[in-house]
């Protein structure tokens, strides 16, 4: 309640993804330590609450730059479940950070699941500098002690790095803002397309840092091909503020070959940085940061093969991919594979938010 009438209400829409997001694909090239995520661990709400400059403001830190000129250098956060963060002072002191103090979603009070009665938010970071059950923000000239700034649980390392000493882990930045990321939600896995034929593709692109998506590039040949998606809901966000994810469509040609074949999507954001074509490269120990493109398997068939087709078994229906009348752009991303549980909710969590 005090923070209620402390300032003015703010809402910001927020795709929450996790460090481990897509990490299963990493395993294909080599194990990696972490929950085996396809991409259902990203989601996307709007959250209301307060600024943290307002309330930090009203404490007496008017002016960001002063705060830091003081030795302020990291703003840390703790839950009641004992995950303590930081994330640096200058994003979490400028009003346009757009840090919020949360206790609404989507309209309605925050689920005890997603941190009721408090959370923070801190859009275009890695979901675990999101805390739920917020109990304190302190302003600090260190960086948050313990596993999720300062051990290897969000510390990303080269492809050939197979085991780190502490000097290592302890010199190695942890993970803040997060990469250009694209997935797609329809076709589903394995569906069966006429070769040839124009298949309709959608899905959703974002961008770590508020970077907005500029281009979708989508391939129903397995990369032979390249066509230009068209930007949907979230396009018309800010290119230096766009938080939430944007939705995209493209209608492509499906390969004119008979047989297996791959959707690939690929985005490009506002600073012109795009997707890496393999996990081979990004691979790391942690199974990190995973923004290769994306591929969705399919199966090209003939005119002769429906009536075969039909008489297979046929899987159970997928759900549907999101729709975008439940709120502005969008509800829960529906990944083309279920996520594992969590093991610990802090830890990554299961970002269905």
């Amino acid at each position: 309640a005090q923070l209620q009438a402390l300032a003015q209400k703010a809402e910001v829409a927020v795709t929450v993804q996790c460090g481990g997001n897509r990490r299963g694909e990493y395993n294909d090239v080599r194990k990696t330590s972490g929950n085996e995520w396809g991409t259902g661990a990203i989601s996307n709400a709007r959250f209301g609450g307060v600024r943290l400059s307002d309330v930090l403001r009203d404490a007496g830190v008017s002016q960001p730059a002063e705060a830091v000129r003081a030795g302020v250098q990291h703003v840390h956060f703790e839950g009641s479940d004992g995950c303590r963060v930081s994330v640096p002072a200058k994003k979490a002191l400028d009003e346009a950070g757009d840090v919020l103090l949360a206790w609404e979603m989507n309209g309605e009070p925050l689920p005890r699941d997603h941190g009721y009665p408090l959370r923070v938010l801190v859009p275009g970071h890695v979901g675990v500098r999101q805390v739920k059950w917020l109990t304190e923000v302190q302003l600090a000239e260190e960086d948050a002690p313990g596993m999720w700034n300062r051990g290897l649980a969000y510390k990303v390392f080269g492809p050939s790095v197979t085991s780190v000493t502490e000097e290592e882990i302890a010199a190695t930045p942890t993970m803040q803002e997060m990469p250009v990321q694209s997935m797609i939600a329809e076709p589903r896995p394995n569906a069966k397309l006429d070769a040839g034929s124009p298949v309709d593709v959608r899905g959703v692109a974002w961008s770590g840092g508020g970077r907005g998506i500029v281009r979708v590039d989508v391939s129903a040949d397995g990369g032979a091909s390249w066509h230009k998606a068209t930007l949907a809901e979230g396009s018309e966000q800010p290119p230096d503020r766009a938080w939430a994810w944007t939705f995209w469509e493209a209608e492509v040609p499906v390969a004119e070959a008979e047989g297996a074949t791959t959707i690939i999507c690929k985005a490009t954001d506002a600073a012109h940085n795009s997707q890496p074509e393999s996990v081979a490269g990004i691979w790391n120990l942690r199974g990190l940061n995973n923004n290769s493109w994306h591929r969705v398997p399919v199966v090209a068939i003939g005119d002769g093969d429906d009536d075969e087709a039909a008489s297979e078994p046929q899987a159970a229906a997928a759900p549907a991919p999101p729709a975008r009348s439940n709120s502005r752009y969008g509800g829960a991303f529906e990944s083309s594979e279920p996520p594992a549980p969590p093991s610990e909710p802090r830890y990554g969590g299961a970002f269905r938010k």
